[in-house]
């Protein structure tokens, strides 16, 4: 099903806590929002109050902001309490989105990242006005209260299904006893409430997520699967290579880059250029210098267009991941470029990397294999390109943001129909 001529448009409500290009849940949820408007639809936005957001005409409606790493440096009983109340269930932000539902009328509201700071509490308005609910899962809280399936540097499922004591136990959360405690209650204070039953259709970028969800209690009949989407047509193919291969991403322990550096000793015929910040950076710099690794360069952070000319003229790009990956977008982009992509073997990559066939796939934190397959398609430019040609056709096929408006709008449809 879509949307034809002389059918009705529909006025949706998007909530997502941070209204600024934060992160891959923000940057999501601005192009879908600017896809809907250009099929003619009517799109409101409920967030967070911050300085760095973008404007909108329903800022009216925002919440005040919350900063929760402010809050606890104050050490203090009232901001502990303020972070321990308004993270499970925010009365604020309830009320205000029933004043925008009523002032917009939505026919359907779609959340992204609403966890901590807006919290489930903007359901109940949703319920009672009888708006239906569609929910875009950018990570795996609802069956994670630690979001990432990871305790400390470990992948875990002991949460799975509904054993939410144990990231209290374990302390999963930032290593911290509070955070954790804060997590745990509000992933029982969301099931007992009922939350998850109240969302009429979960979509998840994979069938990874998908798998996960439905293990953590989620039935699987009200999740869909739509990977997100880019303009591919903003994405042209160069044939140009430059002397370097590249990982570009968040340098984080779950990220795997220091098994990258490990698997690229003894490959030096060529550059690696890793490109993002984060905590680890220091800790891999001080890795490559211990390795002797000359031909690594530390690029960065690097700003949209610079970074996509730079992955475009590498020769392949790694993404080393020792965690549950979803749906990358480093890999959506690379293939659009018409870039052979190595990558480990977890999560949602092989949906989008099919060994041998646009790239290669090796077992996660597993450096000889991974050497082994830095060295393979460094010594095959033939292979490595025909692997990025089919990368780019499997782009066009399934992540162009036309596909993925259809997907969505059968979804809308479906939902709305006896509205």
């Amino acid at each position: 099903m879509s949307f034809e001529a002389g059918e009705r448009l529909l006025k949706v409500l998007m909530a997502q806590k941070y209204h600024y290009r934060r992160g891959g849940d923000s940057v999501y949820m601005f192009n879908l929002s600017g896809l809907l408007r250009e099929k003619g639809h009517q799109v409101a936005h409920f967030s967070m109050n911050h300085p760095q957001n973008i404007e909108s005409e329903y800022e009216g409606y925002f919440t005040s902001e919350l900063d929760f790493p402010a809050l606890l440096d104050r050490r203090s009983l009232s901001a502990g309490w303020k972070v321990l109340t308004r993270s499970i269930y925010n009365r604020e932000a309830r009320d205000r989105m029933l004043s925008l539902i009523d002032d917009f009328k939505p026919d359907i509201a779609h959340f992204h990242n609403i966890h901590d700071h807006l919290t489930t509490s903007i359901l109940d308005p949703l319920s009672q006005r009888g708006v239906p609910v569609v929910w875009t899962l950018h990570d795996y809280r609802p069956v994670c209260p630690n979001s990432n399936f990871l305790s400390g540097n470990q992948i875990c499922e002991r949460c799975l299904p509904g054993k939410f004591y144990n990231i209290f136990l374990h302390r999963c959360k930032k290593q911290s006893v509070a955070a954790s405690l804060v997590a745990m209650l509000a992933s029982y204070s969301d099931r007992m409430r009922g939350v998850y039953g109240r969302v009429r259709r979960f979509i998840a970028p994979s069938g990874f997520m998908k798998s996960k969800l439905s293990e953590g209690g989620i039935e699987s009949e009200r999740i869909s699967v739509l990977p997100n989407f880019m303009d591919t047509g903003d994405y042209g193919v160069s044939d140009r290579e430059g002397d370097y291969i590249i990982y570009f991403g968040r340098l984080s322990f779950e990220k795997g880059v220091d098994t990258l550096l490990r698997a690229f000793r003894g490959v030096e015929s060529v550059r690696l250029v890793v490109a993002g910040e984060g905590p680890e950076r220091k800790n891999l710099q001080e890795l490559a210098a211990e390795l002797n690794l000359a031909s690594v360069e530390f690029a960065g952070f690097i700003k949209q267009p610079e970074l996509r000319e730079l992955v475009a003229e590498s020769r392949f790009v790694i993404l080393p991941s020792r965690w549950y990956e979803n749906l990358p977008f480093s890999v959506m982009e690379s293939m659009a470029l018409g870039k052979a992509v190595v990558a480990s073997e977890i999560g949602g990559i092989p949906e989008m990397v099919e060994d041998g066939v646009n790239g290669l796939l090796f077992p996660p934190e597993d450096q000889g294999r991974l050497r082994e397959a830095l060295q393979k398609l460094l010594a095959e430019p033939g292979t490595r390109k025909d692997m990025g040609r089919l990368g780019r056709k499997k782009a066009e096929r399934l992540y162009s943001s036309e596909v993925h408006y259809q997907g969505i709008i059968d979804i809308y449809r479906e939902l709305t129909q006896d509205r």
